[in-house]
C-alpha cells in the first residue's frame, strides 16, 4: 500500500509538471552564496556580495513596496546587450505586479547602461533568466535587478557565468497557496553554517515582514538529504533561505519545492 500510494504521488507531481492540471503548478528555487559571513541576523542565500556596485544590502534582499516599482536592469560587462555576439542579450522577468498576480516582461540588455522595466507596479520578482544568448551562452558579468533611481536596492540578479537567477526567494501569488513539499541544502567550504528555509506566515497566517522557520539543518562541507515537507504558505507570503555561519567563508547551495494550488 506504502509502495502504491508513493507511486501515486510521483505521478501525480510528474503531472503537475507538465501542465496537466490547470488549478495546480509546481514552485521551486535554487540558491548560492560564496564567502558568507557571521552577521548575527543571518545572511540571505544569493550572490549580491559579489557585486561590484555595492548594494545597500547584501546580507538581507530589501522587499520592494507593496505598492510595487518600477526597476531597472544593469550588467557589469558591456558584452551584455542585444546586439552583442557574446553575452546575454535578452531577460525575462518573472514578478508579481501590485494585486499579486503573476506577470512576465522581456527585457533587451543594454551592457553597462541601465534599462527600465515598461511595468511600474512590480511588487515581487520570483524569477529572472536570459531568453536569448550570444555566443557565450551566458552572462559576461553580473546581471542585476534594482529599483528605478536607487542603485543600491538590488532586488534579485543573473550571477557571471551563468543564465539564470540562483536567488531562492519567492512569494506566493494572490488567490494561491503553495504547499512546501521539500528542499535541502549543501556546504562546501568546511565552514560549520545553520542553514534555515523560512517564510513570512505561521500556522498558515501572513505575517509581513516576520520570517518564520520551516526548515533547518546544520552543514559543515555536508550535503542534507532531501527533507520532505507537507506546509502550506499562504499567498503574498514570501519564502526564502538564510545562513548563520559560525566562521568566515561558508559556502552555501540550497533548493527548495512545492505545489500551488488555486484557492
Amino acid at each position: 500500500m506504502g509502495r502504491e500510494r508513493h507511486t501515486i504521488e510521483n505521478n501525480f507531481y510528474e503531472d503537475v509538471a507538465r501542465g496537466l492540471f490547470a488549478q495546480n503548478s509546481i514552485m521551486s528555487a535554487l540558491g548560492e552564496r560564496e564567502s558568507i559571513g557571521t552577521t548575527s541576523t543571518g545572511e540571505d542565500i544569493w550572490r549580491g556580495n559579489e557585486l561590484a556596485s555595492a548594494p545597500t544590502s547584501h546580507t538581507t534582499i530589501p522587499t520592494p513596496a507593496a505598492a510595487g516599482e518600477q526597476m531597472r536592469i544593469v550588467s557589469e560587462s558591456a558584452a551584455d546587450n542585444g546586439t552583442s555576439a557574446t553575452g546575454v542579450l535578452v531577460v525575462r522577468l518573472a514578478y508579481l505586479d501590485a494585486s499579486g498576480d503573476e506577470q512576465t516582461e522581456d527585457v533587451t540588455i543594454d551592457g553597462t547602461t541601465g534599462v527600465n522595466t515598461a511595468a511600474t507596479d512590480i511588487r515581487f520578482v520570483n524569477d529572472m533568466y536570459a531568453i536569448s544568448v550570444g555566443s557565450g551562452g551566458i552572462a559576461a558579468g553580473h546581471i542585476y535587478l534594482h529599483k528605478t533611481g536607487t542603485a543600491g536596492l538590488v532586488y534579485n540578479m543573473i550571477a557571471a557565468g551563468g543564465n539564470k537567477s540562483l536567488v531562492p526567494h519567492r512569494m506566493v501569488p494572490r488567490a494561491k497557496v503553495l504547499v512546501l513539499k521539500g528542499w535541502g541544502a549543501s556546504e562546501g567550504g568546511g565552514k560549520r553554517v545553520n542553514v534555515r528555509l523560512r517564510s513570512t506566515d505561521m500556522s498558515g497566517v501572513l505575517r509581513s515582514g516576520v520570517f518564520c522557520f520551516k526548515g533547518v539543518t546544520y552543514l559543515n562541507q555536508s550535503t542534507s538529504p532531501e527533507m520532505a515537507l507537507n506546509i502550506a504558505v499562504p499567498a503574498l507570503s514570501i519564502v526564502k533561505v538564510s545562513g548563520w555561519a559560525a566562521a568566515l567563508n561558508a559556502e552555501v547551495g540550497c533548493h527548495w519545492w512545492g505545489i500551488l494550488e488555486n484557492t
